[in-house]
C-alpha cells in the first residue's frame, strides 16, 4: 500500500490518513478474532470510482474523477462494476482461503512509485 493514506503519510490530512490504517489493522485484527467463529473479515481499497457521489462537494465530480483517474498506472478510473465485483469475491466459497486481506483495486496506484 506504498501510495495508500494508510501507510505513507500525506500533509493534511493527518485524520483521514489515520482511519484509513486504522481500518487496515482492524480488518487483520478481526480476522483473527472471528475465523474460529468461521466467519472470513476482508477489506477493499479502491481507487478513484466514476459516481457521482463526489459532486456534492466538487463541481463536476465525475470529470475530476476522470481526470485524476489519469494519474494511476491503469490511466483512469475504475467504474463502480470493476469494484463491486472485487467486493464480492471474497465471499465466493472459491475465495475461501482469503483471511485478513486488505485488497487493492486501486489502478495500481498502492504499488507506484512517487514522482
Amino acid at each position: 500500500m506504498a501510495r495508500t493514506p494508510a501507510s505513507r503519510p500525506f500533509p493534511g490530512i493527518s485524520t483521514y490518513a489515520a482511519a484509513k490504517g486504522a481500518l487496515a489493522q482492524l480488518t487483520r485484527t478481526l480476522a483473527l478474532e472471528a475465523i474460529d467463529h468461521g466467519v472470513r473479515v476482508n477489506a477493499v481499497g479502491s481507487g478513484d470510482v466514476v459516481t457521482n457521489f463526489l459532486n456534492s462537494f466538487h463541481p463536476d465530480g465525475r470529470e475530476f474523477l476522470a481526470k485524476h483517474g489519469k494519474s494511476t498506472p491503469i490511466k483512469r478510473a475504475a467504474q463502480p462494476a470493476e469494484i463491486s465485483e472485487v467486493v464480492a469475491f471474497p465471499a465466493l466459497e472459491k475465495a475461501s482461503f482469503i483471511v485478513g486481506a486488505v485488497v487493492m483495486a486501486d489502478g495500481g496506484m498502492s504499488i507506484a512509485v512517487p514522482s
